[in-house]
């Protein structure tokens, strides 16, 4: 463990403070866009009043949401072993998405804040919130965090760690995945944005305790 002096402690949480006082303002700020958002992003049947979600069979839909999907990540961690043939790599690459979307599941549950799209129509009426924790009874249809885009952006964030070329094109997939959930109404803006800021933390919590001389996580 690195020795850290009491001014380099105080300077540390101070850096802290300010980065979680920076995410929850623009958490706000995503939030007063979240129903501006949701009327933009989805197509709404004139006739029957439902989201149109025919797309969900097209190939480019389907590419984006596998990127908040556990199964592509444990894939990319098998192919790291196969790479390295040792699991320094692949253990991190594959509990960062995994206890990025547990972590996202389980907040959901806390919350209890509902998909802002019920049986493909729109809720009207602003939020609708139930009793916190009450998820642990009835988990249907909860919505805040985004589990898909918390999977994208841990798997992304951390495989971008080792691969950091690869950095841009690995967060535009894991922004395209959170998209993809925005364009069939089944998360507000928030949740998406809550769900990439776990897994860029649970991913930079795996890469601040790597060696120091593979530290190169920026993001």
């Amino acid at each position: 463990m690195t020795y850290r002096t009491p001014n380099e402690r105080r300077a540390q949480w101070l850096t802290i403070y300010q980065l979680s006082a920076v995410l929850l303002i623009a958490f706000v700020l995503v939030s007063l866009l979240d129903f501006v958002l949701l009327h933009a992003l989805t197509t709404v049947n004139p006739d029957n009043g439902r989201v149109d979600r025919s797309f969900e069979g097209e190939d480019w839909y389907r590419l984006l949401r596998i990127i908040g999907f556990i199964g592509t990540w444990i894939v990319v961690s098998i192919a790291l072993v196969l790479q390295d043939r040792d699991f320094k790599r692949a253990i991190p690459m594959i509990l960062a998405p995994v206890l990025s979307g547990a972590a996202a599941e389980l907040l959901k549950l806390v919350f209890s804040r509902e998909r802002p799209v019920s049986d493909a129509i729109i809720q009207e009426g602003g939020y609708h919130f139930r009793f916190p924790f009450s998820g642990f009874i009835d988990g249907h249809n909860l919505g805040l965090p985004s589990s898909h885009a918390a999977v994208a952006f841990g798997g992304a964030c951390m495989l971008g760690y080792f691969l950091p070329k690869l950095r841009p094109l690995l967060i535009l997939l894991a922004i395209g995945c959170a998209y993809s959930r925005l364009m069939t109404g089944a998360h507000f803006a928030s949740d998406v944005f809550l769900g990439a800021i776990i897994g860029w933390g649970i991913a930079k919590f795996f890469a601040s305790g790597l060696p120091r001389p593979d530290r190169k996580f920026t993001l």
